[in-house]
Parts: C-alpha cells; structure tokens; sequence
C-alpha cells in the first residue's frame, strides 16, 4: 500500500499548496461565483436555472442525449456565460474544467460527423447550469452542469462542499482519427486527439500488468459491459456485484499505476476537495480496494474496468463505435449528492 499512498500524498502536498495561498473556502468561493451567475439573469431565466434544494431534479442526472430542465448556454447572453464559466471553474480543478470544456468541443465534432442529422441533435451550446437552493457562504446548497456526456454535481452543506459525485465524463470519438468524418480531413491538427486517454491508457497499462495468476481474480468473467454498469442511478452502493484483485496483491509498481488512474478521477475536483478525497482513500487498508478488468487490453479491443473501494466507485466502459466511443464515471458511495452528509445534517438541525 505504501507506493499507492506515497503517490497520493505526493498529489496532496501538491494541490494544497493551492488554496492555502488564498484563503478562501470552497463554500465562499462558489457561493460567490453562483450568486453573481444567478445576479446576471432576467427573472425568466432565473425561473428555470433554479429549483428548491430538495426538488427530486437534484438527483435526477443523466448523461445521454435527453430533455433536461435548467437554464441551457445557449439561452445566456455572452456575460452570463462567463458567470457560468466562472462557477464551473472554481468548483473543478483546472485539468477538470479543461476536461469538460473539451467534451462540450466534442459535442460539435458529433454534430459534424453526423451532419446535423439523426434523432440527436448535437448542440455543444445544449448544456445546462441548474442551481438548487439559494447560494450561501454558509449554507445549504448545490448545483448542476449537465449536458451530453457530463454531469458534473455538487454539494454545499453548511458552506462546505461535501461532495463533487456523480462526475461524469465522456467522449465519442473517444480519439479523432483521420479516417474521423468531416474531422480528419477538415481539422488535421485535431487527428490523434483523445480527451480521457490517461484514464483509458492507465487502465489497459494496469490490466496488462497483471500476471496470470493475478488475472484470476482481477479479470471479470462474463460478457464485456457495453457501459457503466451504475448508469445514472442515484445512489450507486450496492449495484456492483464484482470486486476484482484486491491492491494488496498488486506489486508496488501496479499500486502507482492504480494510483494514478485514482488521482485522474478524483483530481477532476478543485483542489482542496481533491485532497480531502485522496487523503481519505490513502488511509483505506489495502485488501479493501480492488481493480477489476473486463475485455481486451489494446486500443481498439471492447474494454471495462473498475477501481472500487468502500466509499468510492471509478468506472470505466469503452465499448461502443468500435471501442471508440469512451465513458467514465465517479461515485461517492456514501457522499454522492451529499447524502450522508446531509442525514448527519438533519440530525443536528431538528
């Protein structure tokens, strides 16, 4: 456990650094952020990008195309979408808002490949800010971005973030190449471009690694999973009925690769939340994380894997369009939309 919990201290010494030059809470900064956004929109926008906090929307997310509720981007002039940016730049870390930004980008890439056309129409203007409750340095409060192939959800309790899970991201084409419709020829620079290749490659590396006797419990039997198996369920614990090979009889070179697929998910969050969240998974004993592996292990070859802890879940499926076409989740198994923190809450405020 040692290598695993060096790497992520290592990425906690790194990110604290960060906020501890300025001083601010992540309650104060995107309450700040949120009220701004929510100052600049006329009454009639403002109806739609807010909701009551414990409205069933809040844990009602999806990632596939849908109808959502919400006030779109493509409904902001260009100073509200700069709010919006604002609040999703300080509730993520910079790699995890580069990360979504380029989701969105790719939602047009769709649009090209299919030429406007189909049942989906891909907008990469039709993402969606949704706040719920009334934001507050120390209050009670969350909010949504949410699009095609994102969901990025949080949580404030009592000025303090609590959870920043579901986070979902995902991407098709999960790499552009030049055979890529309307893209390879039209955008050259673009071919070879794959958005979450540290969290497809690291798992291949990982799954790779394993030696035959370690593939006996860290390759999944069955059928490979066409998807996250959790989907967008709102609660995740207890839907996964695989474990994998615990990271006990991992070698200490296989801990830092599981390391740092770890710190990819959980370092989409803001910095502080970041080290909170690896801290904790740092300490939890070794024979009770697992990585669990499905398919092939080359690019091009229908894959699906899992890093699973007792509070924690970290999804990955690339199975669609010829392997290219890539989704990859994180749950909190106990904080997903503040849950816990939230039952703790009720109990102090009756």
């Amino acid at each position: 456990m040692r290598s695993l919990t060096r790497l992520l201290s290592v990425l906690c010494l790194l990110a604290a650094a960060v906020p501890s030059a300025f001083g601010h809470g992540a309650g104060e900064e995107m309450s700040k952020a949120a009220t701004a956004f929510l100052g600049s929109l006329t009454d009639a926008q403002r109806a739609k990008a807010t909701f009551k906090f414990d409205d069933a929307e809040r844990t009602h997310w999806i990632f596939v195309p849908a109808v959502r509720l919400g006030l779109p981007i493509k409904e902001m002039n260009p100073g509200q979408r700069h709010f919006a940016q604002a609040l999703l730049s300080v509730s993520l870390s910079q790699r995890g808002h580069m990360k979504v930004e380029s989701v969105m980008a790719l939602e047009y890439m769709l649009f090209l490949i299919e030429e406007g056309k189909g049942a989906n129409k891909r907008d990469a203007e039709n993402y969606f800010v949704s706040i719920f409750g009334t934001p507050d340095a120390h209050g009670t409060w969350g909010f949504r971005w949410e699009g095609h192939h994102c969901s990025q959800n949080f949580t404030i309790v009592d000025g303090v973030l609590v959870g920043s899970t579901p986070s979902f991201l995902g991407t098709n084409p999960g790499q552009v190449k030049s055979d890529t419709l309307h893209v390879g020829d039209a955008m050259p620079g673009l071919v070879g471009f794959e958005l979450l290749d540290q969290e497809d490659g690291l798992g291949r590396e990982l799954a790779k690694s394993l030696t035959a006797e370690q593939r006996k419990a860290g390759f999944i039997p069955g059928e490979t999973p066409k998807d996250v198996i959790t989907s967008n369920k709102p609660k995740a614990d207890g839907i996964i009925k695989h474990k994998g090979i615990a990271f006990s009889a991992l070698t200490a070179d296989q801990k830092k690769l599981a390391g740092k697929i770890i710190a990819e998910y959980v370092g989409r969050a803001r910095s502080d939340f970041a080290v909170q969240e690896s801290a904790a998974i740092s300490k939890t004993p070794e024979d009770q994380l697992f990585f669990g592996y499905n398919g092939g292990t080359e690019a091009g070859q229908a894959h699906y894997y899992s890093i699973q802890g007792p509070t924690f879940l970290l999804e990955f499926a690339n199975f669609q369009n010829g392997a290219n076409h890539v989704h990859a989740s994180w749950r909190d198994l106990k904080k997903d939309f503040g849950y816990d923190p939230l039952a703790e809450h009720a109990k102090t405020h009756k």
